[in-house]
Protein backbone atom coordinates (compact mmCIF):
# COMPACT_ATOMS: atom_id res chain seq x y z
CA UNK A 1 0.00 0.00 0.00
CA UNK A 2 2.84 2.37 0.64
CA UNK A 3 3.99 2.16 -2.91
CA UNK A 4 0.56 3.09 -4.23
CA UNK A 5 0.48 6.16 -2.01
CA UNK A 6 3.89 7.21 -3.25
CA UNK A 7 2.80 6.81 -6.87
CA UNK A 8 -0.27 8.91 -6.14
CA UNK A 9 1.93 11.74 -4.79
CA UNK A 10 4.18 11.54 -7.84
CA UNK A 11 1.17 11.75 -10.21
CA UNK A 12 -0.20 14.74 -8.27
CA UNK A 13 3.17 16.52 -8.60
CA UNK A 14 3.14 15.95 -12.37
CA UNK A 15 -0.35 17.44 -12.60
CA UNK A 16 0.80 20.49 -10.64
CA UNK A 17 3.77 20.90 -12.99
CA UNK A 18 1.47 20.72 -16.01
CA UNK A 19 -0.75 23.43 -14.51
CA UNK A 20 2.26 25.59 -13.71
CA UNK A 21 3.52 25.23 -17.28
CA UNK A 22 0.12 26.24 -18.61
CA UNK A 23 0.07 29.38 -16.43
CA UNK A 24 3.64 30.28 -17.50
CA UNK A 25 2.67 29.81 -21.15
CA UNK A 26 -0.42 32.02 -20.77
CA UNK A 27 1.56 34.82 -19.11
CA UNK A 28 4.45 34.66 -21.58
CA UNK A 29 2.13 34.52 -24.61
CA UNK A 30 0.24 37.57 -23.33
CA UNK A 31 3.48 39.51 -23.01
CA UNK A 32 4.66 38.36 -26.44
CA UNK A 33 1.37 39.43 -28.04
CA UNK A 34 1.64 42.86 -26.40
CA UNK A 35 5.18 43.23 -27.76
CA UNK A 36 4.06 42.07 -31.21
CA UNK A 37 1.20 44.59 -31.22
CA UNK A 38 3.68 47.30 -30.23
CA UNK A 39 5.95 46.38 -33.12
CA UNK A 40 3.00 46.48 -35.53
CA UNK A 41 1.86 49.90 -34.23
CA UNK A 42 5.41 51.23 -34.43
CA UNK A 43 5.68 49.97 -38.02
CA UNK A 44 2.39 51.65 -38.93
CA UNK A 45 3.64 54.91 -37.40
CA UNK A 46 6.85 54.74 -39.45
CA UNK A 47 4.84 54.14 -42.63
CA UNK A 48 2.60 57.13 -41.79
CA UNK A 49 5.73 59.25 -41.27
CA UNK A 50 6.99 58.26 -44.72
CA UNK A 51 3.59 59.08 -46.26
CA UNK A 52 3.67 62.55 -44.66
CA UNK A 53 7.26 63.10 -45.81
CA UNK A 54 6.37 62.12 -49.37
CA UNK A 55 3.32 64.42 -49.34
CA UNK A 56 5.41 67.36 -48.07
CA UNK A 57 8.02 66.76 -50.75
CA UNK A 58 5.31 66.65 -53.43
CA UNK A 59 3.99 69.98 -52.16
CA UNK A 60 7.47 71.52 -52.24
CA UNK A 61 8.17 70.28 -55.78
CA UNK A 62 4.99 71.91 -57.04
CA UNK A 63 5.23 74.95 -54.76
CA UNK A 64 8.72 75.97 -55.81
CA UNK A 65 7.51 76.26 -59.40
CA UNK A 66 4.06 77.74 -58.66
CA UNK A 67 4.43 79.42 -55.23
CA UNK A 68 1.30 81.58 -55.45
CA UNK A 69 -1.06 78.67 -56.24
CA UNK A 70 -1.69 77.82 -52.58
CA UNK A 71 -4.85 75.77 -53.17
CA UNK A 72 -3.11 73.51 -55.68
CA UNK A 73 -0.16 73.00 -53.30
CA UNK A 74 -2.57 71.89 -50.55
CA UNK A 75 -4.50 69.68 -52.98
CA UNK A 76 -1.32 67.87 -53.99
CA UNK A 77 -0.40 67.30 -50.37
CA UNK A 78 -3.90 66.04 -49.48
CA UNK A 79 -3.98 63.74 -52.51
CA UNK A 80 -0.79 62.03 -51.33
CA UNK A 81 -2.09 61.64 -47.78
CA UNK A 82 -5.67 60.50 -48.56
CA UNK A 83 -6.46 56.79 -48.20
CA UNK A 84 -3.14 56.08 -46.53
CA UNK A 85 -3.47 57.63 -43.06
CA UNK A 86 -6.19 59.27 -40.99
CA UNK A 87 -6.42 62.72 -42.57
CA UNK A 88 -8.66 64.18 -39.82
CA UNK A 89 -5.74 64.78 -37.47
CA UNK A 90 -3.47 66.37 -40.08
CA UNK A 91 -2.50 70.06 -39.98
CA UNK A 92 -0.69 71.55 -43.00
CA UNK A 93 1.06 74.93 -43.05
CA UNK A 94 2.55 76.34 -46.26
CA UNK A 95 4.62 79.45 -45.67
CA UNK A 96 7.07 81.64 -47.60
CA UNK A 97 9.81 83.83 -46.16
CA UNK A 98 9.00 87.50 -46.80
CA UNK A 99 11.44 90.41 -47.32
CA UNK A 100 11.73 90.87 -43.53
CA UNK A 101 12.86 87.26 -43.11
CA UNK A 102 9.65 86.10 -41.41
CA UNK A 103 7.64 83.13 -42.67
CA UNK A 104 4.13 84.15 -43.74
CA UNK A 105 1.26 81.97 -44.86
CA UNK A 106 1.08 81.29 -48.57
CA UNK A 107 -2.34 82.98 -48.60
CA UNK A 108 -1.29 86.20 -46.86
CA UNK A 109 2.14 87.03 -48.30
CA UNK A 110 2.11 89.86 -50.89
CA UNK A 111 2.63 88.67 -54.47
CA UNK A 112 5.56 91.08 -54.97
CA UNK A 113 7.50 89.31 -52.18
CA UNK A 114 7.23 85.88 -53.82
CA UNK A 115 10.09 85.46 -56.27
CA UNK A 116 13.08 83.27 -57.10
CA UNK A 117 15.47 82.63 -54.27
CA UNK A 118 12.87 82.91 -51.48
CA UNK A 119 12.48 80.02 -49.08
CA UNK A 120 9.24 78.01 -48.94
CA UNK A 121 8.43 75.80 -45.96
CA UNK A 122 5.78 73.11 -45.63
CA UNK A 123 5.02 71.81 -42.14
CA UNK A 124 2.74 68.82 -41.62
CA UNK A 125 1.73 67.52 -38.20
CA UNK A 126 -0.39 64.48 -37.46
CA UNK A 127 -1.47 62.74 -34.26
CA UNK A 128 -1.14 59.09 -35.25
CA UNK A 129 -3.58 56.88 -33.28
CA UNK A 130 -2.25 53.79 -31.51
CA UNK A 131 -4.51 50.76 -31.80
CA UNK A 132 -3.13 48.82 -28.83
CA UNK A 133 -4.60 50.17 -25.55
CA UNK A 134 -1.75 48.87 -23.36
CA UNK A 135 0.83 50.81 -25.35
CA UNK A 136 -1.08 54.03 -24.81
CA UNK A 137 -0.91 53.40 -21.09
CA UNK A 138 2.84 52.88 -21.26
CA UNK A 139 3.43 55.91 -23.52
CA UNK A 140 0.97 58.12 -21.66
CA UNK A 141 -1.12 58.86 -24.75
CA UNK A 142 -3.11 56.98 -27.36
CA UNK A 143 -1.44 58.98 -30.15
CA UNK A 144 2.08 59.41 -31.48
CA UNK A 145 2.78 62.99 -32.65
CA UNK A 146 4.36 63.05 -36.12
CA UNK A 147 5.88 66.26 -37.48
CA UNK A 148 7.40 66.90 -40.90
CA UNK A 149 9.14 70.08 -42.11
CA UNK A 150 10.31 70.44 -45.70
CA UNK A 151 12.07 73.46 -47.19
CA UNK A 152 12.59 74.46 -50.80
CA UNK A 153 13.81 77.44 -52.76
CA UNK A 154 11.35 79.14 -55.11
CA UNK A 155 12.41 78.80 -58.75
CA UNK A 156 10.04 81.35 -60.27
CA UNK A 157 11.76 84.39 -61.78
CA UNK A 158 11.43 87.71 -59.91
CA UNK A 159 8.51 89.98 -60.81
CA UNK A 160 9.18 92.65 -63.46
CA UNK A 161 10.30 96.07 -62.16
Amino acid sequence: MMKKAQYFVVDEAKDLQKGQSLVELAISMTLLFILLAGVVDFGRAIMAYFVLQDAAEEGIVFGTSYPTDCNQILDRIHNNIDNQINNNNTVINVSIKDDAGVFQSCYSIPFAQVYAGKLMRIEITNDFPITMPFLGTILGSQTIPLSITTNGTILRPPPPD
